[in-house]
């Protein structure tokens, strides 16, 4: 190759070079440009079940999403929504569309047409991506993304924090109610009954060794110093790992490195089969959302009726130490 030749080939190269420098920085600036708009680790079993207040303020205008805030009505007003809310988001609340009283234990699941016919006054169709929230660290939140997976809606996700969160970020808040047209939704997925068990599944457990029982209770409420039942106390052979102990101070869900070593030291490890409880399952749905979705446990399930059954039946086993 003669010299003229030989300057025209290393001109190309350091051509390639420079092109492969630029790609590659283009797609670290990509990949990092995600990581900041989402700020939901990859590293959690299935971090499509989160979004970040970023996100979702950047997406609040997608025809395809419905906003959820579930916060409680206070004489059957939605006050705490009234007073600022996430723009566009309507007031299901959770805790009388997610719960009823049935056989005289309160706060169990209703039917799926009872929440049917509420998300359709709510003008949410099957299709939606649907988005919940509340004020207490995704709460609340996570007891009615539970029970749409319950019933098969295709697509339920939890803001990753809360309305407390959104503020501090310095997001908008809105005071209008957007104007709702209703649908005649249902839902079209298959039901998974398998993430409720029953209190002669729990029974079972006990005495098969079948399945660990985490209650997800306070301290005091596992040793049966604060007793909200007839009997205080809690199952025997359960451990307790308090729900609160899920999410940072910020309302977010812990690291899942942080989840992991909390549950293996709790002696709980994925391919456990694990009922939580608490004391009318709303905890015991954070607690679900975080080893089934964050961790990856396949054999996690709720037990509904919780402390509030167990505790007021005569026939259930209870241990005080």
């Amino acid at each position: 190759m003669n010299i003229k030749n030989m300057s025209k080939f290393v001109l190309l190269l350091i051509t390639i070079a420079s092109l492969g420098v630029l790609v590659a920085c283009s797609l670290i600036t990509s990949e990092k440009s995600t990581s900041e708009d989402s700020n939901i680790s990859s590293e959690y079993h299935n971090p499509s079940r989160l979004v970040s207040a970023k996100w979702l303020n950047d997406n609040l205008n997608d025809e395809n999403i419905k906003i959820i805030d579930v916060r409680k009505l206070k004489d059957g007003v939605p006050v705490a929504y009234n007073e600022g809310h996430i723009p566009g988001a309507i007031n299901i609340p959770a805790n009388t569309t997610f719960q009823i009283e049935n056989d005289g234990v309160k706060g169990v699941l209703p039917s799926a047409d009872h929440i049917a016919k509420i998300l359709s006054e709510a003008g949410v169709k099957p299709t939606d991506t649907v988005i919940f929230y509340d004020d207490i660290k995704g709460l609340w939140a996570s007891r009615a993304l539970w029970g749409m997976d319950v019933y098969g809606h295709a697509d339920s996700r939890l803001l990753n924090g809360d309305i407390k969160l959104w503020t501090a970020k310095g997001y908008a808040l809105s005071t209008d109610t957007p104007t709702i047209k209703a649908t005649n939704y249902s839902f079209t997925g298959e039901p998974n009954l398998n993430l409720i068990v029953s209190w002669e599944e729990v029974v079972a457990s006990i005495k098969d060794g079948s399945a660990k029982v985490c209650d997800t209770r306070s301290p005091d409420e596992y040793t049966g110093k604060d007793v909200r039942a007839d009997r205080g106390g809690h199952v025997p052979g359960s451990v307790n790992v308090n729900w609160v102990s899920n999410s940072a101070e910020d309302g977010t869900f812990l690291p899942k490195a942080d989840l992991q070593k909390i549950y293996n030291n709790a002696n709980l490890v994925s391919g456990d089969k694990v009922y939580t409880l608490c004391q009318t399952a709303v905890r015991a749905t954070h607690t679900w959302f975080v080893l089934s979705e964050l961790l990856g446990y396949a054999n996690a399930a709720v037990y509904d009726g919780s402390w509030t059954e167990w505790g007021n039946r005569t026939d259930t086993p209870i241990d005080v130490k």
